[in-house]
């Protein structure tokens, strides 16, 4: 590097970019799939990986790592983005970079999405990743709020840039579904290819992705076609089986962990994707999200006196909630005793 690169900003200006920006890729790349404990375990051997004290892996000694540029020991890893400043930038908690803003009071509760360091982060996936054209999958536990996110963020996206496209997977979805449905929203420009109006990138978002019963064989047909299309780029019609090429698409999917009736996926499916994994919610999580709720609900038109019950009720039903989960645990028998978010929504 020069003391100056092409758009004039100094030497150490873009090297300290290039590498706060390479922990942050590592992080949401090679970390970016465990979750729960392996969280922790990959924070605590991270850091000190980063700092240069670990001494099985040390630095190179021509590297050097100002502690501005390594991750902050205060919380984990996964709490922190880089923030790029003309004159460095800085670490910032998820929650920190978007101000909190009031549940409006004709809102409908059942669309709102309540802002938490996780639906942070994957609005911020789904942010870069649409912009730079490259897939997307999200997986986590049933509860977690991914479809809800997803959907809500394709609804936000300007109209004459995107064109949203929501395909629900299930058991019996099949090849032929699945191609309709992705194709009813495209045009045709020519002979054999298809896309969106002009200007414009359907983004297509697969719900439930390994919902799909296996065949004969071990396949899931619906997914063997998308991964037709990411392989190849192209189908073929099935009414002259002459090709047929979609164009100015971009995938996103989601999916819990395999079973209750999700399967396994192949590989050769997943290499195509950048995969988030997102964790179940904490305590702190819950509380805040229900916390913001309850707050609404009794600022609507309810005495001062009654207001100090909102805070007692999300604690009462948090107690609750911890009790059953402790006490009512998954057995062979009783499989079904897996409580998320949604039973505290109870």
């Amino acid at each position: 590097l020069e003391d100056e690169n092409e758009d004039g900003r100094p030497d150490n200006v873009v090297r300290a970019w290039l590498q706060a920006l390479f922990q942050f890729a590592l992080v949401w790349s090679v970390g970016a799939v465990i979750e729960g404990d392996s969280r922790v375990k990959f924070d605590e051997w991270f850091k000190p990986l980063a700092a240069g004290t670990n001494k099985n892996f040390p630095l190179p000694k021509d590297l050097k790592m100002p502690k501005n540029i390594q991750y902050p020991n205060r919380g984990s890893i996964y709490e922190y983005v880089y923030i790029k400043s003309d004159i460095g930038g800085t670490w910032k908690r998820w929650d920190h970079t978007r101000e909190n803003t009031p549940i409006p009071a004709t809102a409908n509760i059942h669309e709102v999405i309540v802002p938490t360091m996780e639906t942070i982060r994957q609005e911020f996936f789904l942010t870069e990743f649409i912009k730079k054209e490259k897939s997307l999958m999200f997986v986590g536990p049933t509860g977690t709020g991914k479809t809800a996110v997803v959907i809500n963020h394709l609804i936000t996206l300007p109209k004459e840039s995107y064109l949203p496209n929501n395909i629900n997977f299930s058991a019996r979805t099949s090849s032929l579904q699945t191609m309709d449905l992705f194709m009813s929203k495209l045009d045709r420009r020519r002979r054999g290819v298809y896309g969106p109006t002009l200007d414009r990138k359907m983004v297509v978002f697969v719900d439930d992705v390994n919902m799909p019963m296996k065949e004969k064989y071990g396949a899931q047909p619906p997914i063997e076609l998308l991964r037709q299309l990411l392989d190849h780029k192209y189908w073929f019609d099935r009414k002259d089986n002459n090709i047929l090429t979609p164009v100015d698409w971009i995938l996103l999917a989601a999916m819990g962990p395999p079973g209750g009736g999700r399967n396994t996926i192949s590989s050769r499916f997943l290499r195509h994707f950048n995969i988030i994994g997102i964790d179940a919610y904490d305590e702190l999580s819950m509380r805040s999200i229900f916390q913001a709720v309850t707050d609404w609900h009794f600022n609507k038109g309810f005495e001062n006196s009654l207001k100090k019950f909102s805070r007692i009720v999300v604690h009462a039903t948090q107690m609750i909630y911890n009790m059953t989960v402790s006490h009512f645990l998954p057995t062979p028998s009783k499989s079904h005793y897996v409580f998320n978010l949604r039973d505290f929504a109870r």
